[in-house]
């Protein structure tokens, strides 16, 4: 009688996201050493200080079939975006070469501080006429300054 061994299943899983580095992740390179350093230490500061958490994210590619703000929202819930924070967190996910950027919210952040409207108002009013003149690092600075000063 002859036995047929299994052979181990050795396929291999790859994330449809990024492993998170930190408050800043900037996986498109757009910003410099600097300004990464500058961002990250705002938003390190601003967690400690305040509680609330933001992440921000640049990617130059998202999976076939998937729509930028539907993969945007998935990150951030993939990351825990303020799970530490009593789920006070938001993401920012930009893409220069996909032209898209998108503020994604907790429900706890969106229902008590800032709104979907508030936040489109952000990307729109401040970040993009920024991005349009190839000023990304200015753009999102802006954006959280505006962003920051109404969730404080």
């Amino acid at each position: 009688m002859e036995t047929q061994s299994e052979k181990p299943n050795s396929e291999i899983v790859v994330s449809e996201f990024p492993k998170q580095i930190g408050f800043v992740n900037d996986f498109e390179n757009i910003f410099t050493d600097e300004e990464i350093k500058f961002l990250d230490n705002l938003l390190v500061y601003y967690e400690k200080n305040v509680n609330r958490e933001i992440a921000v994210i640049t990617i130059d590619s998202i999976p076939k079939n998937t729509e930028f703000d539907q993969y945007a929202i998935r990150i951030s819930d993939n990351w825990n975006i303020g799970k530490n924070n009593d789920w006070n967190g938001l993401t920012v996910v930009l893409s220069k070469k996909l032209r898209k950027v998108r503020i994604s919210t907790t429900d706890k952040t969106r229902d008590l501080y800032l709104s979907d409207e508030f936040c489109k108002k952000v990307i729109e009013e401040t970040m993009i006429p920024e991005f349009k003149k190839e000023n990304y690092n200015d753009g999102i600075l802006l954006g959280l300054n505006e962003l920051i000063r109404k969730w404080i």
